[in-house]
């Protein structure tokens, strides 16, 4: 008895590749892409002068996150996202966001900008002893004495100023501190380093010294120390 020939299974065509379709949509997303960029540079120089002519820091960095969400509207018009979901806006708007951060964060920084205050280190005293400038802790009343501190800024230090009060009241006010040059006749190391000679000392008390440094951008900050003469 012959057997019953069973139903040849149609094989799997794959659907023709249409390469005008293809060569239109990755133009269509190369455009998509180089737009978020330049995008995202227009806005970061938009921050950049925000900064630059206001106090509005805080409120351009939220102007930074929710400036990609005005490529919903803006791209319509530049290229054809009528076929775009939802998940089509994520690449573009990521893209803008990081490339908006990163040119920010390059416009913030010297030489384009310096939204950082200056930054205090160590304070230092140094006395004389033997001829020779050497660090110490412990002052002597009406003993001369150099009182140094560390400043460092992203661009420049434009003034360093102390106040000193005694014993509770007032006693020196805004007085400039100088630069350490290189070549000082105290012979202690430059390394962003401002000081004040107290070529008579000062009396027996309790000290608080306040100092305050500005950069030429007008970013500053206060460092305050208690200093007790003995």
């Amino acid at each position: 008895m012959a057997k019953k020939k069973g139903k040849r299974e149609e094989g799997f065509t794959f659907p023709e590749f249409d390469k005008e379709e293809f060569r239109q949509k990755e133009l269509r997303d190369s455009k998509v892409i180089l737009f978020a960029v330049f995008y995202a540079l227009v806005i970061a120089v938009i921050s950049y002068y925000l900064v630059r002519m206001t106090s509005l820091e805080r409120s351009v960095v939220l102007f930074g996150f929710i400036a990609p969400f005005g490529l919903i509207k803006i791209l319509p018009m530049i290229v054809d996202t009528s076929e775009f979901e939802r998940k089509n806006w994520f690449g573009p708007m990521f893209m803008s966001f990081l490339a908006w951060l990163g040119l920010f964060i390059l416009f913030s920084n010297p030489p384009f900008n310096d939204i950082s205050n200056p930054e205090f280190g160590v304070n230092e005293v140094y006395v004389q002893e033997d001829g020779q400038w050497n660090l110490t802790t412990d002052i002597d009343s009406n003993t001369p004495f150099v009182f140094i501190v560390s400043v460092k800024d992203n661009w420049k230090i434009d003034n360093v100023v102390m106040t000193v009060n005694k014993g509770g009241s007032g006693f020196m006010t805004a007085t400039p501190m100088s630069e350490l040059e290189s070549d000082n006749s105290f012979n202690i190391s430059k390394d962003h380093r401002y000081y004040y000679y107290f070529e008579q000392g000062l009396d027996a008390e309790a000290y608080t010294f306040t100092f305050t440094a500005e950069d030429e951008e007008g970013n500053s900050a206060i460092r305050k120390t208690s200093v007790s003469i003995v």
